[in-house]
């Protein structure tokens, strides 16, 4: 009898340490699904930020600052606002760019590196249209890039 309990026991008790193992193993795996996500989320909005920021931007320089002195003076606030967007978003995406090196796949590094050198390169530019263009071609390049790497690596 005592031995039937013992196997009872022992059964319940391993039991319990194999489902304790699994639910471990799960939580970890769940954990590090929603830290892909919010890595992902965290890019995509700013690399959506930059791409809107510069489009505006791009228009704004294309337009021209106008005839008037008052113009002229509102144009350059509406670049500063701009630009100053623009950066905080480019700044985001340099931080999160430091975590994503060890969650997210070589795809999206790969995107992410080639952004950061397009951003480089845009300061060699001869003109302000070019200098807009270079980023804006690099940040539209990059959200294309992660969304399809989000999609696959999420299951989604």
């Amino acid at each position: 009898m005592l031995d039937a309990a013992m196997i009872t026991a022992s059964a319940v008790l391993f039991g319990a340490l194999v489902g304790a193992l699994l639910n471990a193993g799960l939580t970890t795996r769940r954990e590090r699904w929603n830290l892909r996500r919010e890595l992902f989320t965290r890019l995509l909005e700013n690399l959506g930020e930059t791409v809107d920021a510069l489009e505006l931007l791009y228009d704004v320089l294309r337009a021209g600052p106008g005839p008037t002195e008052k113009a002229k003076n509102q144009w350059d606030i509406r670049i500063g606002r701009l630009t100053e967007r623009e950066s905080r978003a480019e700044e985001e995406i340099r931080r999160a760019t430091s975590v994503a090196a060890i969650m997210l796949t070589d795809e999206a590094l790969k995107a992410l590196k080639s952004f950061r050198k397009e951003w480089n390169l845009s300061k060699q530019a001869e003109s302000w249209d070019e200098h807009v263009s270079i980023r804006l071609e690099g940040a539209r390049k990059a959200y294309d890039v992660l969304v399809k790497a989000a999609k696959k690596d999420l299951g989604l």
